[in-house]
């Protein structure tokens, strides 16, 4: 077998296998007596045309289509063997020429990442501050979720009030509201209601009977009931008031483990703060990988970007699916067309290979793989995260799968936070990244050569064990002379 290899742009190779004639013969006659079976040849029985003969009828072109068909698979499979490619896809076939057979193929191979000098790429930090007024908005949520609803007796009801009541509403015969224990929060502007539903109830008080007619305007979003009129009886059950507690140091304790408004207020400035950090420290990260992503060179074959891109609208139309829209509804709520849908996962879909595929050399150039303790401790503290199933979650990451996933997890974990200190100046130095590995390495196999010599101890005393219980058992089991001379004088004499 001739293999020629050909280097092509984005980790393509261009692979021309040429077959042994020898090899190419022979499979040609079998094609041959292939087809005399299978097709009439003209002065010969089904099965008996000589190769000639079959060539004549059919044409060597369609011998060697035959023999392409028999013996492509096998061909491909061993001039892998022999060049030594491993692509990551299967090859594509190219092109096909006869006389002598020659198979024309382009292979995808792994893609190839260099770095650069990404060690020099510096972003600036920016602080972050917690908004005064976002804390004073929290409280004032606290405040109305710790509310209660007081019922008014004296003073009709007001926008805000809360007004409990039985309601019929008729547009004709057909009814549009028909409730014994109707709620409503009055409100100045109430799109679910016709203008002026809710200012119907101002100053009704318990037990109060109102009655009233409203217009539905003419571009209401039912258009069956655009312009038409509705007749509204209804009974007052009861009119309430939302009570909000005042914002004092009495206040603190219902919200929590808080002895002042100030340390209520210490602890909703903390975790704003948290919040905002995080999400900085991983807008800083993405933004340092960015950077670092352009001073690389990082080639892949197309058919890595298709997997990426075909997986993501997947994933993307099964997130769809499942909130029960059909796509093309959602394109349309969107505003996006099928193809700038695609066109825009496409450009997602790069971003994202391009960022993994530097992440992974990375992981690979920092050292940055996790040791088995680590892994240990990780999923350990997902077990104590988990309240319902931890024995089932246990047995999913403990499994070799589950562990190689949280190994992934804590790689790009330490690689995130690798290029954000390289980004900010306090990454170690690679001699001393270097140092580290070195002295890991060192420490494994140190740790690897003791249980060798502890596993080598144990199989010692084991045999040796087996050797003595074997020695004791040999003595109890062959009887001395004397132990069976009784035996031997109790035999039968003949004569």
């Amino acid at each position: 077998m001739n293999i020629t290899t050909e280097q092509l742009p984005n980790c393509q190779v261009a692979l021309t296998v040429e077959p042994d004639p020898e090899r190419v013969d022979e499979a040609l006659k079998r094609a041959a007596r292939k087809v005399a079976k299978r097709y009439a040849v003209p002065g010969y029985r089904k099965g008996k045309a000589p190769y000639a003969a079959v060539v004549r009828a059919y044409g060597k072109e369609a011998l060697y289509e035959q023999v392409v068909e028999d013996m492509g698979d096998d061909i491909y499979r061993q001039a892998l063997e022999e060049s030594g490619l491993q692509p990551i896809a299967p090859g594509e076939l190219k092109d096909v020429s006869f006389d002598p057979l020659v198979f024309h193929l382009v292979l995808s191979m792994p893609p190839e990442v260099d770095l650069g000098d990404y060690r020099s790429i510096r972003v600036e930090r920016t602080e972050v501050v917690v908004d005064e007024e976002a804390v004073e908005k929290e409280l004032a949520q606290l405040q109305q979720s710790y509310s209660d609803w007081v019922p008014v007796e004296e003073q009709g009801a007001q926008y805000g009030d809360l007004v409990t009541m039985q309601i019929k509403g008729l547009e004709g015969d057909e009814v549009v509201l028909d409730d014994d224990a109707f709620e409503i929060e009055l409100q100045e502007d109430n799109d679910d209601f016709p203008p002026g539903f809710d200012a119907a109830f101002l100053g009704a008080k318990a037990e109060d009977t109102l009655t009233f007619d409203l217009d539905f305007p003419e571009d209401w979003r039912t258009e069956a009931r655009a312009g038409l009129v509705a007749h509204f009886d209804a009974v007052i059950h009861s009119v309430k008031r939302k009570e909000i507690p005042p914002l004092d140091d009495d206040f603190a304790p219902l919200v929590g483990d808080f002895d002042t408004l100030e340390d209520l207020k210490t602890s909703i400035r903390e975790g704003m703060l948290e919040e905002l950090q995080s999400d900085a420290d991983n807008e800083y990260a993405n933004t340092a990988l960015g950077q670092m992503i352009e001073v690389a060179s990082i080639q892949y074959p197309e058919v890595l970007l298709e997997d990426y891109a075909e997986r993501m609208a997947s994933e993307q139309k099964s997130m769809v699916s499942r909130m029960g829209i059909p796509f093309n509804e959602y394109l349309r709520l969107i505003g996006l067309t099928e193809m700038q849908f695609q066109t825009d996962l496409r450009g997602h879909a790069r971003q994202q290979l391009l960022s993994d595929l530097f992440i992974e050399e990375l992981i690979d150039v920092e050292h940055l793989q996790p040791t088995e303790d680590e892994i240990t401790a990780r999923i350990q503290e997902l077990l104590d995260r988990e309240t319902e199933d931890a024995e089932g979650l246990r047995d999913l990451l403990e499994s070799e799968g589950g562990r190689h996933a949280v190994m992934h997890d804590i790689e790009r974990r330490n690689a995130v936070r690798r290029v954000a200190a390289i980004a900010d100046g306090t990454a170690p130095s690679m001699e001393e990244v270097e140092a580290q590995a070195a002295e890991r390495a060192a420490s494994e196999a140190a740790a690897a050569a003791a249980m060798a010599d502890q596993a080598a101890e144990a199989d010692a005393e084991s045999v040796a064990i087996s050797e003595e219980t074997g020695d004791d058992a040999e003595a109890l089991a062959a009887p001395t002379a004397e132990a069976i001379e009784p035996e031997e004088v109790a035999l039968p004499v003949e004569g």
